[in-house]
């Protein structure tokens, strides 16, 4: 739900100057979420506008909320608690909705992603703003060489540890994604080869959603709950939340003959991508040659290469030509 329904509970482009003098009506507090910027008769346009663009900095570099450019004159308790009641402070100016997020966009680095604003008309021709910011996946954002940060109800500077914090902060879940030998069998003129695949999410706040998993695998044939594949198969998971790893174990079913001919070795590749999470491949290649019959302890006696939980992007062509030599087969 968007900020302006939790608070207003109505859309931001639906609110109307109305709403606002309703919403005042009686006392309202800011919040780690909203904050009030009144428009006083006395004082610089400038300052009030840069009060403006370090509240929406600081909401960017938080978890969002609204800012309303125009409410009544706060005021200010004993603890430092800022609220608001009574008469909106709406004000003559030039801009509309668009040309003031173009200018905050000029003004606010990095580029801000998520930024709303509704300019509401006043009877007497003046106009005050509501913004409805999103929590950036792009922070720490700075202005006029500044980070802010919302803290404790108010627009600060951001300490240094926070700063560091932000940037070091990853806004996508970690999915990680591995596969294990387990067991090699011989049925007649085949062997079956055991695997077992895990796809786990290591980030504990953040679940990732419409996961898409590929195996990948030659020669041979796949046996995956009780059906067949031929070199591919593909899952999907609605949800991966941290502390529920998909686990399945799955086999691979080769001839003497086949195995032989590719050198005794067999390759694996499984692939998994989410909504929130970038495309990420491990590889594995297994030698044959001097294999044992059953359970399988240390699986680097058989490993020949391992490659686990490359991002797309940091993949070689040389991984590449991997993938599709196992496609080939």
């Amino acid at each position: 739900m968007s900020y302006s329904h939790t608070i207003f509970n109505k859309d931001l482009y639906a609110l109307t100057y109305n709403d606002l003098e309703d919403f005042f009506n009686t006392t309202k507090e800011e919040t780690l979420n909203l904050e009030f910027k009144s428009y006083a008769s006395t004082g610089n346009h400038n300052d009030k506008e840069n009060a403006v663009l370090k509240a929406i900095c600081g909401l960017l570099n938080s978890e969002g909320g609204i800012v309303i450019w125009g409410a009544p004159i706060e005021t200010r308790d004993a603890q430092g608690n800022t609220s608001a009641q009574g008469a909106l402070t709406p004000f003559q100016t030039t801009l509309d909705k668009d040309r003031i997020i173009n200018k905050i966009n000029s003004l606010i680095t990095p580029l801000t992603v998520g930024l709303r604003a509704e300019k509401l008309d006043a009877p007497n021709g003046d106009a005050i703003f509501v913004f409805e910011v999103e929590k950036s996946k792009n922070k720490p954002h700075q202005f006029k060489n500044n980070y802010f940060i919302r803290l404790d109800g108010q627009t600060k500077i951001a300490p240094h540890y926070l700063i560091e914090a932000m940037m070091k902060s990853v806004n996508f879940p970690i999915i990680r994604g591995h596969i294990r030998l387990k067991r090699i069998e011989i049925d007649g003129q085949h062997y079956i080869i055991h695997f077992r695949s895990i796809i786990y999410n290591t980030s504990k706040f953040t679940n990732d959603l419409n996961l898409n998993i590929t195996l990948i695998s030659g020669p041979g044939i796949m046996h995956i709950n009780r059906k067949q594949f031929s070199g591919f198969y593909e899952s999907s998971v609605e949800i991966l939340s941290h502390g529920r790893p998909i686990s399945d174990d799955f086999s691979l079913v080769v001839s003497r003959t086949e195995l032989s001919q590719h050198q005794n070795e067999i390759n694996i590749a499984i692939s998994f991508v989410g909504e929130k999470s970038p495309s990420k491949v491990s590889n594995y290649k297994y030698s044959l040659a001097n294999r044992s019959i059953g359970n399988v302890d240390d699986e680097n006696l058989y490993l020949l290469e391992k490659n686990e939980n490359r991002m797309s992007s940091d993949v070689s062509s040389d991984s590449d030509d991997k993938v599709n030599s196992i496609l080939d087969y």
